[in-house]
């Protein structure tokens, strides 16, 4: 399935790396957040696999400047972010597209308005079809919405062209851990 997911996120358009183990994909994490940041904020989500890959601590040590949800400049800075480093919920083989989590240290607009976004992704949370994605998703409490993620946003609203980057990020790269 971790081969059939890397080849359909990379015909969405998406940047894969991997799969690495934890301390190689938390480098390569920070090299893309480090280089799509430009000098910007990097947001950063409070999710399980950012902490457990000390995303914050090796950021920092690039002197990066992070923004996180809980910043009481959360809105005013978020605009102007560069890119956002997030977790996800699970990931499709068959789409290669990633499941996102709204919640209050997760939430939609994170991934959605800084221009580039990386997104890291346990091999162990790839399923293999959309229906698998749906049966594991309604086994829980549900969010105040999911983040389906299929690469970067895309459009052909004006004049039937082809647009990217015009509801969402220009670039989503998706980091593999491998354990």
């Amino acid at each position: 399935m971790v081969e059939s997911f890397l080849t359909a996120a990379a015909e969405n358009a998406c940047g894969t790396h991997g799969p690495h183990p934890a301390g190689v994909a938390a480098d390569v994490a920070v090299g893309l957040a480090t280089r799509y940041s430009g000098g910007r904020a990097v947001v950063l989500t409070d999710e399980a696999i950012v902490a457990a890959l000390d995303l914050e601590a090796r950021l920092r040590a690039e002197d990066a400047d992070l923004l996180r949800p809980a910043d009481p400049a959360w809105r005013a800075r978020l605009p102007d972010a560069g890119v956002a480093v997030t977790g996800c919920v699970l990931a499709v083989a068959a789409t290669g597209s990633v499941v996102l989590k709204a919640a209050p240290g997760t939430p939609r607009a994170a991934s959605l308005v800084p221009p580039a976004h990386v997104c890291l992704v346990r091999a162990a949370d790839i399923v293999a079809t959309l229906d698998d994605a749906m049966a594991r998703l309604g086994e829980g409490e549900l969010p105040s919405a999911w983040i389906w993620v299929g690469g970067p946003s895309r459009t052909a609203d004006l004049e039937m062209r082809p647009t990217i980057g015009v509801h969402g990020p220009r670039s989503v790269d998706v980091v593999l851990v491998a354990a």
